[in-house]
C-alpha cells in the first residue's frame, strides 16, 4: 500500500498512544493479492478517545462525524476516502438484523474486538503504519486452506451472516468448517428483510468467481426450504453458475445481472417470477428474466424465424446463447450463434420492423384500425423470413394492402 496521507495520520494517532489498524477486509484482500488500486479504508482507532481524534484528523482535512452512535468519522482527501472508527461491544436486544445495543469501548484490545466479526477471514487487521498482520484467530491459515469458519458463538446472534458465508464462499472459493455449517442450520433467517436478502443474493452472484461453493454453503445450511422458487432438480446449477460466471465479464452490468439470475432459475423445477417477486422485486429483471428464459426453446441454429423470435423476445441472440451454453455445457452454441445472429443483425439486438406507421403514411394510408393490422402482418411475415427487406415488404403491402386499406 503507498498512501502517505494515512500513514502520516496513523502515526500522529501512535504518537498519542493510540493505535490504528486497517480492517474491513483488507487484510484478506492483501494476502490474497486482490486490493489493487484501494481508494476506500476502513479504519478501526484504539486507546484514544473521540475527541482525540477528531483533533488528529482536523489537521489532514475536514473530518465528518457521520455515526455518533458508532463513533464514525469520514475524512476524503483527493479523492480518497478514509472511515474511521472505534472497537464495540453489541448486544442483541431483539429480533432483526439491526435489534443490537452498541457501545464503543476504545480500550479493548483487538482480539476482543475482533471476536464479533463474523468469519476468521474478515477478523483480520494490519495495524499502521507498518501493516503488521494481527491475526487472533488464524484467519490466515483459514484463508490458506480455504476454509470458511466463524470466529465465535456471537455469530449467531446475527442471521444475515449465514448469506453473508454464501457469498464469501462463491467470492474466495471456501468450503464451510463443519462447525460453521452446522451452527448456520439452527439460524433462521426469517427476521431479515427482503432488501438485505437481496443485497446478499446479488453480490454472491455477480461477485462470486466460483458461485457453485456458495451453492454448496447454500445446500448444507439448509436454505433451499425457504428459497424453494429457485429450484434444485433437472441440473447441475452450480456448473451452470461457475460457466456464466466465468463467461460474463465482456457483458454491461445489467446483462450480467440478468444473467445470472436466470442462471440460478434456469431448472424446470424453478418458480422464476414468484423467485423473483418475492425476493428480488426489480422491474428490470421481472421483466427480462423470465423472457430470457422463455426464448431457449427457440435457439435453433437450423431455423432463421426462430431465432429472430428468440432474439424478440431476449432483445438479440447473446444471452440466450450464453444461458444455454451453460446449461447445456457446450461453448460451440453460443460460437454458432454468434455467427449467425451477427450476419442477421440480431445478436445484440431484437429484429426491427421494416415497416412503421410513418412509413405507411408516406404510403398514402390514412391512420385507422387497420393500420396495426398491416404492420403486424408484415412484421409476422418477416419473422418467418417471407419478406427479407423493406422494399420487400413495401412491394407486398402495394401489392395486397393497397386497396383494401386505402
Amino acid at each position: 500500500m503507498n498512501n502517505s496521507q494515512l500513514i502520516k495520520i496513523s502515526e500522529d494517532i501512535r504518537s498519542t498512544g493510540g493505535r490504528a489498524f486497517l480492517v474491513g477486509g483488507f487484510a484478506r484482500d492483501s494476502l490474497l493479492g486482490i486490493n489493487g488500486k484501494t481508494r476506500d479504508f476502513d479504519i478501526e482507532v484504539y486507546s484514544i478517545n473521540q475527541e482525540k481524534l477528531l483533533e488528529i484528523l482536523s489537521r489532514h482535512g475536514k473530518p465528518n462525524l457521520i455515526g455518533k452512535a458508532f463513533g464514525v468519522i469520514h475524512l476524503s482527501r483527493h479523492g480518497i476516502h478514509y472511515d474511521f472508527s472505534f472497537p464495540r461491544t453489541e448486544s442483541k436486544i431483539g429480533t432483526g438484523h439491526r435489534a443490537f445495543d452498541v457501545q464503543t469501548d476504545s480500550n479493548l484490545t483487538f482480539e476482543e474486538a475482533a471476536r464479533r466479526r463474523d468469519f476468521t477471514i474478515n477478523a483480520m487487521g494490519m495495524e499502521l503504519p507498518n501493516l503488521e498482520l494481527i491475526d487472533p484467530y488464524n484467519g490466515r491459515k483459514d484463508l490458506e486452506d480455504k476454509i470458511l469458519r466463524h470466529v465465535s458463538e456471537a455469530f449467531a446472534e446475527d442471521s444475515l451472516r449465514v448469506l453473508r458465508g454464501v457469498q464469501f464462499a462463491a467470492r474466495f472459493e471456501l468450503v464451510a468448517a463443519k462447525e460453521t455449517v452446522e451452527l448456520c442450520k439452527t439460524l433462521s433467517l426469517s427476521d431479515l428483510s427482503r432488501e438485505r436478502i437481496e443485497e446478499e443474493f446479488r453480490k454472491w452472484l455477480l461477485k462470486g468467481v466460483k458461485p457453485s461453493f456458495g451453492l454448496d454453503f447454500f445446500c448444507q445450511a439448509g436454505l433451499q426450504k425457504m428459497f424453494f422458487e429457485i429450484g434444485f432438480e433437472g441440473g447441475d446449477l452450480g456448473k451452470i453458475l461457475d460457466y456464466l460466471a466465468k463467461h460474463k465479464n465482456g457483458l454491461n452490468s445489467q446483462e450480467a445481472e440478468i444473467i445470472m439470475f436466470a442462471g440460478l432459475l434456469c431448472l424446470p423445477s424453478a418458480k422464476p417470477l414468484d423467485f423473483l417477486k418475492k425476493w428480488i422485486p426489480v422491474n428490470i429483471l421481472l421483466k427480462k428474466v423470465p423472457a430470457l428464459l422463455n426464448s431457449l426453446p427457440l435457439l435453433n441454429i437450423n431455423s432463421k424465424s426462430d431465432l429472430r423470435r428468440c432474439a424478440l423476445k431476449a432483445g438479440g441472440l447473446k444471452l440466450p446463447a450464453m444461458l444455454k451454453s451453460g446449461i447445456q455445457n457446450d461453448s460451440e452454441i453460443y460460437s454458432e450463434a454468434q455467427k449467425i445472429g451477427s450476419e442477421m443483425g440480431i445478436w445484440e439486438k431484437s429484429p426491427e420492423p421494416f415497416i412503421t406507421g410513418q412509413i405507411l403514411l408516406d404510403m398514402g394510408f390514412k391512420p385507422g384500425p387497420k393500420f396495426g393490422e398491416i404492420i403486424k402482418l408484415v412484421f409476422e411475415m418477416q419473422l418467418k423470413g417471407e419478406v427479407r427487406n423493406k422494399e420487400e415488404a413495401i412491394f407486398y403491402i402495394n401489392e395486397k394492402c393497397a386497396d383494401p386499406f386505402s
